[in-house]
């Protein structure tokens, strides 16, 4: 198994470039029950705020302070927005922030999150892992800010950190590479005065503030969570080591458990996805371990296909998950199947080996500058809480909307801002957006269709030029925005309404490939997919919006 590599320190002004090349994105995530924001009316709809709801800075992206109470784009019930449909949900609404109620979130991700694949792509930036971590996170010294200086000011469980330079797993405990503030909590000087970043509105300083426990941290808009399926885990009701109480007990009183990762559609009821079993958890029995952060990425075919050896995932035969355990996780201590080390609350973990195989650390948390048990003899360990892989920026620009900005689209059925036209299943309508290195040499290019019919042939398109200066005219349900030597790239089925194209995406060739780009210049992209449900006009299908690349040598 791979070695640690040795890395240099880096100046901060290297930590800012590694940062820029990543994608900003939205961060979506959610608080745990003893948090003071529990209760608090959101921002987009005025209701309260509960640990089961996904939340949204007001003001969409990090900001600094001070800041209005973050949003709800999607509840924890079956109430607008869209939501898990957790039954337990409603009685949970309005109750006080440290009252335990049974809804809580402790993992989350929409199954997009970055590829990992550790490619020889020239100019392709390494992933970037961010994260929270529980009370009461001490961290090894870095570059500041990091955990370990805003733990030192009790500012740190709100906040969301960044590894410096991960190289590729599986990376053994070892030496800290370390991390930095990424996100603050609440976008102001830390109660210690010495650092200030933008933030989401959350309530610090930690010994009595919010505790960030689940993040997606790069959504492409607000509306994709309550318009695609969100795998997410629920908390278990052991005793947490450090405040001496139960944890929630949200799976249990959903009918699962604190180990399983699962899935909710819009309009569906949630189910299991992953089972703890199957990612070798509960070996000690049923909810003795907690799922504590999530980053998965989907492979397209229906149901959890699960990795049994590093990277399986990149031929898209298994599905790319990694995972964190709770302080407290009977799990805790027992040799990885990697490196033989004991399991901590602070490591990233991989499904390895046989079905019901006790997990391989994938990043040992003194790499991203945690503390654990193994760094500090008799030091229950930082608890990674939170857990996501941010993607490259987009390579390009979305263009051509359905949401009566330009051209109308065909039965007043207008998308959310930066989308197509409604469709039968989702009046947001659908979203293309993309990541990658628009290179013809190098190219990385990852496209994604979202907010689609749930399993429906979906289309991308090319063309050399626009529609009406790139407003599109009605065509189908939608807008049409492409034109010109128009070729059809792939056709796809959809999953929980998403489709992926090119880099990283099984059995495709590359964008420019495929689009028989050689040359530099300008191509136009857009998903046809099919809608045959009778809606708008007698045609079966619509659009998403357009996305612009101007592709370099």
């Amino acid at each position: 198994m791979s070695a640690l590599r040795p890395l240099l320190r880096l100046t901060p002004v290297a930590i800012a470039a590694s940062a820029a090349a990543q994608s900003p994105g939205l961060p979506v995530f959610t608080v745990d029950w003893r948090s003071p924001t529990v209760s608090a009316a959101n921002s987009f709809t005025g209701s309260p705020i509960t640990e089961g709801d996904l939340l949204l800075p007001q003001t969409l992206t990090p900001a600094f302070g001070p800041l209005p109470t973050p949003g709800i784009v999607e509840t924890g019930g079956s109430v607008a927005p869209i939501g898990l449909g957790l039954p337990t949900y409603l009685p949970c609404v309005g109750h006080p922030g440290g009252t335990p109620c049974s809804v809580e979130v402790d993992a989350l991700s929409h199954g997009l999150d970055r590829l990992i694949d550790c490619s020889t792509v020239p100019g392709t930036p390494g992933p970037t892992w961010v994260f929270s971590v529980s009370y009461r996170g001490l961290g090894q010294p870095g570059f500041g800010p990091d955990l370990a200086s805003e733990g030192a000011c009790v500012d740190e469980t709100a906040d969301v950190f960044a590894g410096v330079f991960v190289p590729c797993g599986p990376l053994p405990p070892g030496p800290s590479i370390g991390n930095y503030g990424y996100i603050d909590g609440d976008g102001l000087v830390n109660s210690c005065g010495t650092s200030v970043y933008p933030g989401l509105g959350l309530i610090e300083p930690s010994v009595f503030g919010d505790n960030l426990d689940s993040l997606d941290d790069d959504v492409p808009d607000r509306w994709l969570p309550r318009s695609t399926c969100t795998y997410f885990s629920l908390d278990s009701a052991f005793v947490d080591p450090i405040f001496s109480v139960p944890n929630s007990g949200s799976a249990v009183a959903n009918g699962f458990r604190g180990g399983d990762v699962l899935v909710s559609c819009p309009g569906c009821a949630p189910s299991v996805y992953a089972a703890a079993a199957l990612l070798g958890l509960d070996a000690n029995g049923v909810d003795t371990d907690d799922l504590d952060a999530l980053v998965l990425r989907e492979n397209g075919i229906p149901g959890y296909q699960r990795s049994s050896v590093p990277y399986d995932w990149v031929s898209g035969a298994t599905d790319m998950l990694f995972f964190s355990v709770r302080r407290g996780s009977a799990i805790v201590g027992t040799p990885d199947a990697f490196f033989g080390a004991p399991i901590q609350p602070g490591d990233v973990l991989v499904p390895t080996g046989p079905a019901g195989s006790v997990p391989g650390i994938w990043i040992a948390g003194e790499v991203l500058g945690l503390h654990t048990s193994r760094s500090l003899p008799g030091y229950i360990g930082d608890d990674l809480d939170a857990l996501d892989v941010l993607h490259e920026r987009e390579p390009g620009t979305r263009f051509c909307f359905g949401d009566g900005s330009g051209t109308a689209c065909p039965c007043a059925n207008f998308g959310a801002p930066g989308r197509g036209c409604a469709n039968s299943v989702n009046t947001d309508g659908g979203l293309l957006w993309a990541h990658g290195l628009p290179s013809i040499s190098n190219d990385s290019v990852h496209f994604t269709a979202s907010g689609l019919p749930p399993t429906v042939a979906a289309l991308l398109l090319q063309g050399n030029a626009t529609v009406a200066g790139g407003n599109g005219t009605v065509f189908g349900d939608g807008l049409r925005c492409v034109q010109t030597n128009v070729i059809r790239m792939y056709n796809r089925q959809t999953l929980c309404g998403n489709r992926s194209y090119g880099r990283g995406v099984p059995g495709d060739l590359p964008i420019s490939v495929v689009g028989l780009v050689n040359t530099p210049g300008t191509r136009y992209y857009q998903v046809w997919y099919r809608n045959a449900a009778a809606f708008c006009t007698p045609a079966t299908f619509n659009f998403t919006n357009a996305y612009q690349i101007n592709w370099t040598p």
